[in-house]
């Protein structure tokens, strides 16, 4: 195939190939940090059924600890609107679509690997206030600072996609 056909067909479709490339970068955000929001979910989860099994009580305080991971989740799909809003406005281009799949990436990477350390986090949280009611309070700590990763890459993708006028 010729340069030149392939380059015909990118300028007579650039706002459908910009489209493409940003629901893709939306995607691989949103799906990456989904799998991280639910493995976390799952592990979190797991030590705050066998903490709740042991004392009913536990059951709020456990839930909150269990839920953290699903944060990330939320952050991409704020970001997945955003993006969308941005190809709705009908002026997304290539470049602005490869943007969106730069962000997708970082966000897939810091959402994603994020959620899953946090439930990690969340269900060592869970064991030691299990075992030491006192410390409750003070284990959640740990938890949110994997938080500020998250948010970290949150933050980054609205910076980015406000500079670029994505949406």
């Amino acid at each position: 195939m010729d340069l030149n056909v392939l380059i015909d067909f990118a300028k007579s479709n650039y706002v459908v190939i910009g489209n493409v490339l940003a629901f893709f970068g939306a995607a691989i955000g949103l799906g990456f940090a989904g799998y991280g929001a639910s493995k976390g979910l799952g592990i979190s989860g797991s030590a705050a059924a066998g903490a709740t099994a042991q004392d009913e009580k536990n059951f709020p305080k456990f839930l909150v600890l269990e839920s953290l991971p699903q944060t990330q989740l939320i952050y991409a799909f704020v970001i997945a609107i955003l993006i969308t809003m941005g190809v709705m406005g009908g002026k997304m281009t290539i470049e602005k679509g490869f943007v969106c799949i730069f962000v997708g990436i970082a966000l897939a990477v810091m959402e994603g690997i994020s959620g899953v350390y946090q439930g990690v986090a969340a269900a060592a949280a869970v064991g030691a206030a299990a075992k030491n009611p006192k410390v409750a309070g003070k284990v959640i700590v740990y938890v949110v600072m994997v938080e500020l990763t998250a948010l970290l890459g949150f933050v980054f993708s609205i910076l980015v996609l406000t500079v670029n006028n994505i949406y």
